[in-house]
């Protein structure tokens, strides 16, 4: 009933439009509110992930009722259809679109015609615009159509040689080995084609399954219109039948079309067909197909035939076990040499640590991206470290996705299709260019450090034996990690003062250097505590170590802060100019200027006089610009200290 309602609605629509009782010229105001709303349902129909005929018969009745309430042809909304047509020529199927562009045109055209308001340019306009966008929407759907089924193709196959992904002693047979080959389908080839020579076939064919399709795996052919690694699709067909019951068809007068089998093209005879399943453990995994171009098969051939599918499920069998244990060898040969690598090396900086074991993970697993996160599980967030593909240092919420997952529960996670369903990788509105993905948690019984997580663009890449292999890379990650940082800890240790815990003496003289060589501008702050002896002699010297520490935490995150001595202090503000630099010097002259430190018996109130030196005007060596900054210092403590002082080229001083 409702799909009736909304045809009749739709045609009694189309009428009224085509008579042009809707050509209209209604105000400017109008006008822009018609087009924020048609606008608006072109949006609302782009956004939608599954469009229906309904909705694009909606959208292109809105857009022409629209148009026509506007004006018709010499509407200024009349260029609408320029944005309509591809919107529906990409969402859309062929026929939606054909169908509603045509109809559209066919409603201009007699709308304009019956109300004397035949303008040739915008129907032109229109018409080409809907040729022009079909044509090439059509053969975008024909490329798209070509990607996927080369990519099921080859899917196809992956899954049809992959590894075993059953238990080995399912299989009852007393073949105990097979002969070593230089690829893993050449037993099966030389089966089919013993197949092929032994019931006398024109053509002889192996399809493997895959989804709802199969793919021509193995096959010989006396036929030239035979086509090699043909897609065919399960939806409908001969094939579907087998796969249904499990059971072999004999077929010994073929009167259908023989293009129907899926791999010949164009006109051939043939007489007779023998379809059967290959089946492991229950699991229909490909059909064998045998034709003759003359004579029938006999139920003799068939028996035959299917003691003959059912030992090519057998061979088949044993070929994933072979490329199982070839696998499993190679993860080992590979993280043995890789482990051995890490170990040799015994390499501290941790950035070059992890984008080692990316290249370890990517070449052991064989797979497009890999990403290395560190975990903050009390703020329940973790950031992105080392990524061939997503940005540094990009941050996430371990509530977000399979990330989160593998970090809160501490054991791998594996997905064979991230296209299936509203899958989050790491990140809500990040979406991944990939399809498969393994993430592993980097961790030491209750100790998490991060997670590791590798994707490929193929689906079901990675399996239980994948995740041993990262598992094992990820703990021997773990120690090197930790490794960096306790070096990194130790190292920090021996370059801060103990009090203040600001860069000591040794590392502000190599810092200042280093930012010197690079002939960068920088500003030099140099400031010490006014009267600080007064302090330690009235107040006793831990609370002058009170006021020591007081500043070390004020300056700590300003530049690259050090103690220099004493209670004089140094801050290099690397790529500053001396405007920024003095702005930094007043304001932590005017802080100090209004805190106290508390101690048992009171507060201690007092001041900093700074030097401050800018580099390259005021000094062209690092001595010259400790030299500079240390004597403005001096400066302003002689002319009353709690003031700034500026170095200056030429050796003279302002007061600030």
């Amino acid at each position: 009933m409702g799909i009736r309602l909304f045809f009749g609605a739709v045609i009694l629509y189309g009428l009224v439009s085509a008579a042009g009782f809707l050509m209209k010229t209604i105000p400017v105001p109008y006008v822009y509110v018609l087009a924020g709303v048609g606008a608006a349902g072109i949006i609302y129909y782009a956004a939608r992930e599954k469009i229906t005929t309904y909705h694009t018969i909606t959208i292109g009745i809105l857009v022409n009722c629209i148009v026509q309430l506007t004006g018709g042809t010499i509407s200024p909304l009349f260029s609408g259809y320029l944005l309509l047509l591809p919107v529906v020529g990409y969402k859309a199927a062929d026929v939606q679109y054909w169908t509603v562009g045509v109809a559209l045109c066919c409603l201009e055209i007699s709308s304009a015609f019956l109300n004397n308001n035949l303008n040739i340019m915008p129907l032109v306009f229109l018409v080409t615009g809907v040729i022009v966008v079909g044509v090439i929407t059509n053969r975008r759907s024909g490329y798209v159509a070509f990607i996927k089924k080369s990519l099921t193709k080859y899917e196809s196959r992956d899954k049809f040689y992959g590894p075993a992904r059953f238990d080995p002693e399912r299989i009852i047979t007393n073949q105990r080995d097979i002969d070593k080959h230089p690829a893993i389908e050449r037993p099966l080839l030389y089966f089919v084609k013993l197949l092929h020579e032994f019931f006398r076939g024109y053509s002889t064919v192996i399809f493997s399954r895959y989804h709802d399709s199969l793919t021509l795996i193995q096959g010989f052919s006396e036929s030239e219109l035979y086509r090699p690694g043909v897609v065919v699709d399960l939806s409908s067909g001969i094939y579907r039948q087998i796969i249904a019951t499990k059971k072999t068809l004999l077929i010994t007068e073929f009167v259908q079309n023989p293009v129907e089998l899926g791999y010949y093209t164009g006109e051939i005879k043939i007489a007779s067909v023998m379809i059967a399943p290959i089946v492991i453990v229950n699991e229909v995994e490909g059909i064998m197909v045998i034709d003759r171009k003359a004579g029938a098969f006999t139920e003799k051939e068939k028996v035959q035939f299917i003691e003959a599918a059912k030992t090519a499920g057998l061979l088949l069998a044993l070929l994933r076990l072979y490329e199982q244990k070839s696998d499993e060898a190679k993860y080992l040969k590979f993280i043995n040499e890789h482990i051995e690598e890490m170990h040799r090396h015994k390499e501290l900086d941790l950035e070059k640590i992890l984008r080692d074991a990316v290249r370890s993970f990517r070449a052991v697993l064989n797979c497009n991206d890999v990403t290395i996160a560190s975990v903050d599980e009390l703020n329940e967030s973790g950031e992105v470290l080392v990524s061939t593909y997503i940005n540094e240092h990009t941050r996430f919420s371990l509530d977000d996705g399979l990330v989160g997952i593998v970090a809160r529960n501490r054991n791998f996670i594996i997905k064979e299709d991230l296209s299936r369903g509203s899958v989050t990788v790491f990140k809500k509105g990040e979406t991944s260019r990939n399809l498969s993905f393994i993430g592993v948690p980097i961790h030491l019984e209750d100790e998490l450090l991060g997670v590791v997580w590798c994707e490929d663009h193929r689906r079901s890449k990675f399996n239980e034996h994948s995740a041993g292999a990262v598992k094992i890379l990820a703990s021997q990650l773990y120690f090197a990690w930790q490794r960096a940082v306790l070096h990194k800890h130790v190292k920090e240790l021996s370059e801060r003062d103990g009090l203040t815990g600001l860069y000591n003496h040794r590392f502000f003289q190599e810092t200042l250097e280093t930012e010197i060589k690079r002939k960068r501008e920088l500003v030099l702050i140099m400031f010490d505590i006014d009267h600080f002896k007064k302090i330690n002699d009235q107040y006793g010297h831990q609370s002058g170590d009170r006021v020591l520490a007081f500043i070390g935490n004020l300056v700590l995150n300003t530049g690259i802060a050090a103690r220099y001595g004493g209670e004089e202090f140094v801050v290099i503000l690397p790529r500053c100019s001396l405007k920024k630099g003095i702005d930094q010097a007043v304001r932590i002259k005017d802080h100090i200027l209004k805190s106290d430190v508390k101690i048992n018996h009171g507060r201690i109130k007092f001041t900093v006089s700074i030097g401050v030196a800018y580099y390259p005007g005021d000094a062209q060596t690092r001595e010259e610009l400790i030299e500079k900054a240390d004597r403005a210092l001096y400066t302003a403590k002689k002319e009353g200290r709690n003031k700034i002082i500026l170095a200056k080229t030429m050796g003279e001083y302002h007061k600030q």
